[in-house]
């Protein structure tokens, strides 16, 4: 009988779980394209919009035109550094890394109604402090 009541524990757990991961995320950026940290990154700026079906249209075609960009500048080992971090980049390259995300966030900036703007407005600066938090050797506010 024991057997029994596993067997239906480990259905429902199934069942469960394969619900679960069903679920995407709510608003935010379109899905679908470059996956990793660029997708993360995208949907940080555009948490907390929900965005049309046409501004996620708009978005992605914004996303496509500066891809090429970016995938040139991205090293091309990606195997990072041996000790399992990321390889460095130079200066020059993240100053254009640094001019083509300000090129498309003004892009998708002017996608958004004013109210989308305020919220997209603190998403980048939120970002931003993150990233300086990040760069001067600390883990940004909230990581653990």
């Amino acid at each position: 009988m024991s057997w029994i009541r596993m067997a239906i524990a480990g259905a429902a757990f199934i069942g469960v779980a394969s619900v679960a991961g069903a679920q995407g995320p709510q608003g935010g950026p379109p899905q679908g394209g470059e996956r990793g940290r660029g997708m993360r990154g995208e949907q940080m700026l555009f948490q907390g919009i929900d965005l049309t079906d046409a501004q996620k249209d708009q978005i992605s075609k914004i996303r496509e035109k500066y891809r090429a960009e970016r995938e040139a500048l991205r090293p091309k080992d990606a195997g990072g550094t041996p000790d399992g971090g990321r390889p460095q980049i130079d200066d020059a390259t993240r100053q254009k890394m640094d001019a083509i995300r300000t090129k498309s966030n003004a892009e998708y900036r002017a996608v958004l109604t004013p109210a989308q703007q305020a919220i997209f407005d603190k998403n980048v600066a939120d970002m931003k402090a993150r990233m300086d938090q990040w760069q001067k050797g600390g883990k940004p506010q909230g990581e653990k």
